[in-house]
């Protein structure tokens, strides 16, 4: 099955960054997007599987200045996806929405967290592969 890693960044130049390390560890560029511009950011990512709050909380940190990251990746590969966005110093954002939350903004309830990662750095996301239309 196939998994979707979502994450935020500081900015665009840390996500590139983490682009490139992934690529270098073999997930193709194909399977990396990079989101600079909340435009359609939100309903793309509730069309993955993010939760309606994590996707308006995304878009929040896109238009904050940072940069989202999406990694369409196999389960064998998760783990190095996490590591790699770990190591490159992605955002935890359950912290952002909390800071963000404590200057005013107003974004959709959070839900519990039931993530396979198990803290708030990173979302990760099943997904039936989707056949081919011919």
């Amino acid at each position: 099955m196939t998994k979707t890693v979502t994450s935020l960044f500081h900015s665009e130049r840390h996500a590139i960054i983490a682009a490139s390390r992934l690529e270098q560890a073999g997930i193709p560029k194909a399977e990396i997007d990079i989101w600079t511009a909340p435009i359609n950011l939100a309903p793309l990512l509730e069309d993955e599987g993010v939760s309606r709050a994590d996707a308006h909380a995304y878009s929040e940190g896109v238009m904050r200045g940072g940069s989202v990251i999406i990694v369409s990746c196999a389960d064998h590969d998760v783990g190095k996806v996490v590591q790699i966005l770990d190591d490159e110093g992605v955002l935890d954002l359950d912290e952002q929405r909390a800071s963000w939350q404590s200057e005013g903004w107003e974004g959709p309830e959070a839900p519990a967290r039931s993530d396979e990662a198990g803290h708030g750095r990173v979302r990760i996301q099943s997904r039936e592969d989707r056949p081919i239309r011919e």
